[in-house]
C-alpha cells in the first residue's frame, strides 16, 4: 500500500507543481528584470495564461518554448520540480515512473480535454524528461550518500542532547499492554486505565 501511495504522490506532485513552477520562474525573471542580462522568458504577455498553454510549454510542443531562455526555463522547471519531488517521495522507482506518467498525463490532458493535436519529435520534445530523470537520479544518490538523518540527529547537530532511552522508533497507533485501549499518539499514560506507558516503551 505504501508503494502505491508513493507512486500516486510522485505523479500528483509532478503534475501539479511543474505548471506552478513555470509561472513562478516567469514571475521571478520579470520582477528581477533578467531581460537586462539577455534572459527573457516570454510565457506571460500581459494577459491571463491558459493552463493548456503552460502544459504545451512543459511538453516543448509550443514553438516559442524552444527559443532561447524559454527552453532553458522549461528544463530548469523539470529539474527543480523533480528534485524536490524525489526528495519528498524518497522512492526512486516511484519518482522515475512519476516523470513518465506526468508527461503522459499532460499529453492526455491536451488531446482528450482540449482536443489538441499533440505531435512529438524525438529527441526535441523529450529533453525535459531527460532532465527530470538525471536530476531525480542525482537526488537519489545524494540522499543515499548522506544516509538517513533522523530528527534526533538534527537535534544533536543543533547541540540538543536527547537521552538514548527516548530515541525509540514507535509505530502509531499503539495498544495499551494492560487494557488493550487504542492509543493514537505517543502519550505517557493510557487514557483508559492510566498505565504509565513510558515504563514499557522506554525501558
Amino acid at each position: 500500500m505504501e508503494k502505491i501511495v508513493n507512486y500516486l504522490k510522485a505523479v500528483w506532485l509532478g503534475f501539479i507543481s511543474l505548471p506552478i513552477l513555470l509561472v513562478i520562474l516567469q514571475f521571478i525573471a520579470r520582477e528581477l528584470y533578467l531581460s537586462r542580462f539577455g534572459i527573457l522568458i516570454t510565457l506571460y504577455k500581459g494577459q491571463p495564461i491558459a493552463i493548456n498553454y503552460i502544459v504545451r510549454w512543459l511538453l516543448l510542443i509550443e514553438p516559442e518554448s524552444m527559443q532561447g531562455a524559454n527552453f532553458w526555463a522549461v528544463l530548469a522547471v523539470w529539474g527543480i520540480g523533480w528534485f524536490f519531488v524525489a526528495d519528498w517521495v524518497r522512492d526512486f522507482r516511484a519518482t522515475m515512473t512519476g516523470i513518465f506518467l506526468t508527461y503522459l498525463l499532460y499529453i492526455i490532458y491536451l488531446s482528450l480535454y482540449h482536443h489538441y493535436s499533440v505531435v512529438l519529435c524525438f529527441p526535441e520534445n523529450f529533453y525535459q524528461v531527460f532532465m527530470g530523470v538525471i536530476v531525480s537520479a542525482l537526488a537519489h544518490l545524494r540522499r543515499k550518500r548522506m544516509g538517513r538523518i533522523t530528527f534526533f540527529d538534527k537535534l544533536k547537530r543543533a547541540g540538543i542532547e536527547v537521552p538514548e532511552a527516548y530515541q525509540v522508533d514507535i509505530k502509531i497507533p499503539l495498544k495499551c499492554s494492560r487494557c488493550g485501549a487504542l492509543l493514537l499518539s505517543n502519550t505517557k499514560y493510557c487514557w483508559k486505565c492510566g498505565k504509565d506507558l513510558e515504563e514499557t516503551l522506554y525501558s
